[in-house]
């Protein structure tokens, strides 16, 4: 497990963790008696336990444990998979629980399935997926993945209540914060932007970049534009 964001990095709202998992690892079965736990699954095949159903998700796949809700995860596959952790609080808590019968099934309304999902432009040359919100059964989290073709923009804005946290996915990016205009996000870094302070993202590459867009609020997070 790599933190991206937490208490230990300065953030105050929300806790991101990158976690690699081997072909055949088991997660113990758990729950979290503070907070939900959103699960974007960036790559690998992988067999979920929530409550007392289990199923598989894949790579785009977004799996959310509400609350006090048991869950786990096993790596059914060949590979090494990757999945970004997301709590909305500094603090998660975190208790073991034994194992229950499980059913196996079909994901359940906590899951979304990314080839299920609609996209649409969110600004001219951004496509964005919304992943969990308030639609899937969150209580404080609204994640969204956004792909930014060559030379987009998303515009400068702030939120004056909540912090957001922007994990690049793939390519390289940019992102405007305070008076700073170029902060280099390339594959595997996060961004967390504090309450109140100016930030946006833009693409100068060639190539198209993809996004995880964090907020530990419920969608639609209120933000404010600005130059």
């Amino acid at each position: 497990m790599l933190l991206l964001a937490g208490a230990p990095t300065g953030a105050s709202m929300a806790t991101v963790g990158d976690l690699t998992v081997e072909p055949g690892t088991k997660t113990v079965y758990h729950f979290h008696p503070n907070t939900e736990e959103s699960i974007f699954v960036v790559a690998g095949e992988l067999e979920f336990r929530i409550g007392t159903t289990r199923f598989r998700a894949s790579s785009g796949d977004c799996v959310l444990a509400q609350q006090g809700v048991g869950h786990g995860l096993e790596n059914v596959g060949d590979y090494p998979a990757r999945v970004i952790t997301i709590y909305p609080t500094a603090q998660p808590q975190r208790e073991a629980l034994g194992e229950v019968e499980y059913t196996d099934g079909d994901p359940g309304p906590t899951v979304t399935v990314r080839g299920e999902v609609e996209p649409y432009e969110f600004f001219a040359g951004i496509t964005r997926y919304d992943m969990v919100g308030d639609f899937l059964g969150a209580s404080s989290t609204y994640l969204s993945e956004l792909t930014f073709e060559a030379g987009s923009v998303a515009p400068n804005h702030y939120h004056p209540s909540h912090e957001e946290s922007m994990f690049c996915l793939e390519g390289d990016l940019v992102a405007v914060y305070a008076d700073d205009n170029n902060v280099p996000l390339s594959a595997g870094d996060c961004f967390t932007c504090e309450v109140g302070v100016r930030h946006g993202i833009y693409n100068a590459s060639s190539a198209p970049a993809k996004l995880l867009a964090i907020h530990p609020v419920l969608n639609p997070p209120p933000r404010v534009d600005v130059n």
